[in-house]
C-alpha cells in the first residue's frame, strides 16, 4: 500500500458518489523511462461506525493498478462506497401536538450503496497523441441505478506542456447501457469531450481540474419520460489540491460534482416502493467534497 488516508472530513450534497481526485488520459511521458514491463498498484480502505444515542456506518474503499511498457499503459480502477444513519423519528399519532410515550420510534436508511469500476488501455502514437478505449461499470442504488455500463473510445492529445503543468484533450465516443432499479433499461450513445489539467503551483502543491461532457446523440426513453438528441447531457467535473507538509505527509482537498441532465427515477424509500403512475426523480446533481491527509510510505 502506497498511501494511506489518514484523516478524512466528507461533506456533501449527496453522499452518493466514491470518486477520487484524479482522472486518467494518454500522455506519453507516462512511459517515457519505461524500458521493459512495469506494474503498480494502490489500494485505499475506511470505515467509520458509531453507536448509542448516533448510528451510523460508513465504508469506503478503492484499488487501482497500472500496466506500462514502452507504447503502451493499462489502467484498473474499483471504488466502493456504503453508508447508513438510523435516527429518532416522532409519529404525533393522537394529533395533540405533543410527543406521548408510544410516539417515538427510529428509522434507518441507505443513503449511499454504489461501485465503479474502469479498464482504460492508452496506445501512444508520438508524444502528443494517442489512442484509448475504455470498460466502465457502476451500481448507484439511491439515484435509482441498478447498473450502468459501457464502453468508450476514441483520441487523445497533448495541448500544451512545460515543467510545471500540462493540459490534454479528448474526444470520442460513448456507449451507456442503464438498467433502472425502479424496472426497465435504456441505451445511450454519446459523443464525449474531454479537457484535464495537471500543474505545480507554490509550497510543493499539484492542482488537478477536469471537466468531461457526454452528450446523447439518440432519444432516451425511462418510463413515461422522453428526452431527444443532447437533452439527456451528462456532466463531470473535478478539482484538486495536493499541498506536501513534509517528505512523508501531504494534505489533499477535493471537489466532485456530476450532473444529469435526465436522471433515473428513485426505486423505492426504505422498504416501500412508490404507487403505480406515481414517479420520483433523483437529483441532477451529486457532489462531494473531501479532506485527507495521507501518509506516503
Amino acid at each position: 500500500m502506497r498511501a494511506l488516508p489518514i484523516l478524512a472530513l466528507i461533506f456533501a450534497a449527496s453522499p452518493a458518489l466514491a470518486d477520487d481526485p484524479t482522472y486518467t488520459y494518454g500522455k506519453k511521458d507516462d512511459v517515457k523511462d519505461v524500458d521493459a514491463v512495469t506494474w503498480s498498484g494502490k489500494v485505499e480502505a475506511g470505515v467509520v461506525m458509531t453507536t448509542g444515542n448516533s448510528r451510523t456506518t460508513t465504508a469506503t474503499g478503492s484499488a487501482s493498478a497500472t500496466r506500462k511498457d514502452k507504447d503502451n499503459k493499462f489502467d484498473g480502477t474499483l471504488t466502493a462506497t456504503y453508508a447508513r444513519a438510523t435516527t429518532r423519528v416522532v409519529d404525533d399519532a393522537n394529533g395533540n401536538m405533543l410527543i406521548d410515550p408510544g410516539e417515538v420510534g427510529e428509522l434507518s436508511a441507505t443513503s449511499a450503496k454504489n461501485a465503479a469500476a474502469k479498464l482504460r488501455y492508452d496506445r501512444y502514437l508520438t508524444d502528443l497523441n494517442s489512442l484509448y478505449v475504455a470498460a466502465l461499470g457502476a451500481v448507484d442504488r439511491p439515484a435509482g441505478k441498478a447498473f450502468q455500463g459501457g464502453g468508450q473510445i476514441g483520441y487523445s492529445r497533448s495541448l500544451y506542456k512545460t515543467e510545471r503543468a500540462e493540459a490534454t484533450a479528448e474526444v470520442g465516443y460513448d456507449l451507456s447501457y442503464l438498467a433502472i432499479a425502479d424496472d426497465g433499461s435504456t441505451t445511450i450513445h454519446s459523443a464525449r469531450a474531454f479537457v484535464g489539467y495537471k500543474g505545480k503551483a507554490a509550497h510543493d502543491s499539484e492542482l488537478e481540474a477536469s471537466v468531461e461532457g457526454l452528450f446523447n446523440l439518440n432519444t432516451v426513453t425511462i418510463a413515461a419520460r422522453e428526452a431527444s438528441a443532447f437533452k439527456a447531457t451528462r456532466v463531470n467535473v473535478i478539482l484538486g489540491l495536493t499541498t506536501t507538509l513534509s517528505k512523508s505527509l501531504s494534505f489533499s482537498v477535493s471537489f466532485t460534482a456530476k450532473y444529469d441532465n435526465f436522471p433515473a427515477p428513485i426505486a423505492e424509500i426504505g422498504t416501500l416502493k412508490f404507487a403505480p403512475g406515481f414517479e420520483l426523480v433523483a437529483d441532477k446533481l451529486d457532489t462531494i467534497s473531501k479532506a485527507s491527509l495521507i501518509l506516503t510510505f
